[in-house]
């Protein structure tokens, strides 16, 4: 079994194999930075700088949001304690 696969012929097979994957592992790499750029109109490091700029203006909106939510829940907690309560009948 171990001459079956030390053979020359079989290790051959296998280097031609592993080169035939990394050329085309290199080529979808390169047509995927191609569509990238196409699509964003300019190169990769754009594109990243670009999404993490997205998710920190949605991340500040989020704080904001959260911020806004917790100073009116605090106003209504006040004006609640202070309003005159209106008697059950």
């Amino acid at each position: 079994m171990s001459s079956i696969v030390n053979s020359p012929d079989v290790l051959a097979a296998l280097q031609q194999r592993k080169r035939s994957v990394k050329k085309k592992l290199e080529a979808s790499r390169t047509q995927m930075t191609d569509n990238v750029s196409c699509l964003t109109g300019g190169s990769v490091p754009k594109t990243v700088d670009r999404l993490q700029g997205i998710s920190r203006l949605i991340i500040n909106g989020l704080v904001l949001y959260r911020g806004f939510r917790l100073c009116s829940n605090v106003v209504t907690s006040i004006h609640s304690i202070f309003s005159p309560r209106k008697r059950r009948r």
